[in-house]
């Protein structure tokens, strides 16, 4: 267990789900789930409000596959992989992360980092040397820096998304500002890109990317009189997506009604918005996440 080195830190809490190691803080403002698993933040609760994030009733907690919902990371592809064969969205959301520190900070929010490191399995896969690292920041605010570094002589390509379930009381005539100018690409619709001209209306079935995309988003989920604001550093890209009523019957680990309680706007880098990392240097993705009120 992860606990046994951490175990006398103030706010933090270990214990297992099934198979999976699950990391609760808690402090004045907040309180979060984090799960080795993938690096993945299952939960963020600010004191006296509902969840940011929704899970699925039915993922699975066995460590067979990721868990269905919170924020996965995606890396370091985003979608389908170049090979047949290899998994969708990259695979570091299949690996065992490791917990390097958990701190406290002076504005009392509570930071932990968890790492994974190439090794001969991943190398099979993805043949470079690197260590990613995710920073989560537990607080006021949720943030998330996700740190790409790069241990080889030469420049590596990586896109990467950090794959955001928001939990919304009905993703029909939900609203995402801040999309406005950027490249949109319809993945269902197979059409060309087109400039993004209003604001993005989620009308599921949805699978939209935007590209060149830089600045704050905000969500408003009018249903649960709250708005998610999303501001960014070193992102270029936004994905927006619910499965819809039809969609979601091919995927196993979420009930055919569940897409009415979520929709996922991710931050990241993906399709064209490709990130070179130079030899011996490293690039670092930042999120961060606050609800307001109305």
């Amino acid at each position: 267990m992860v606990a046994e080195n951490f175990k006398n830190v103030l706010g933090a809490t270990f214990n297992k789900r099934d198979g999976v190691e699950l990391i609760k803080i808690e402090n004045k403002y907040s309180s979060a789930i984090i799960t080795t698993l993938g690096g993945s933040v299952l939960s963020y609760t600010p004191k006296h409000q509902q969840d940011l994030l929704w899970v699925s009733k039915s993922a699975v907690y066995d460590g067979s596959k990721p868990i269905r919902g919170g924020i996965p990371v995606c890396w370091p592809w985003f979608g389908k992989a170049d090979e047949q064969g290899l998994p969708a969205h990259g695979f570091v959301r299949n690996m065992i992360w490791q917990l390097e520190k958990i701190e406290q900070y002076d504005n009392g929010a509570t930071g932990v980092t968890l790492v994974c490191e190439s090794d001969s399995e991943t190398k099979k896969i993805w043949p470079y040397e690197f260590k990613l690292s995710l920073n989560v920041q537990v607080g006021i605010y949720l943030t998330l820096n996700l740190t790409t570094q790069n241990l080889n002589d030469q420049d590596i390509e990586i896109t990467e998304a950090l794959h955001t379930y928001f939990s919304v009381d009905d993703p029909r005539g939900v609203v995402v500002q801040g999309l406005e100018g950027s490249i949109h690409i319809d993945k269902l619709e197979d059409s060309a890109p087109e400039i993004q001209r209003e604001t993005v209306e989620v009308y599921p079935a949805k699978d939209s990317v935007y590209l060149d995309q830089a600045g704050k988003a905000l969500i408003e989920d009018k249903g649960n009189n709250r708005r998610m604001v999303i501001e960014k550093r070193n992102s270029r890209s936004s994905v927006v997506w619910n499965p819809g009523p039809e969609i979601v019957k091919g995927f196993t680990d979420i009930d055919d009604d569940a897409w009415l309680d979520f929709v996922c706007v991710e931050t990241g880098n993906v399709l064209d918005d490709v990130v070179t990392v130079a030899a011996n240097s490293e690039h670092t993705l930042s999120v961060q996440y606050l609800i307001l009120a109305g």
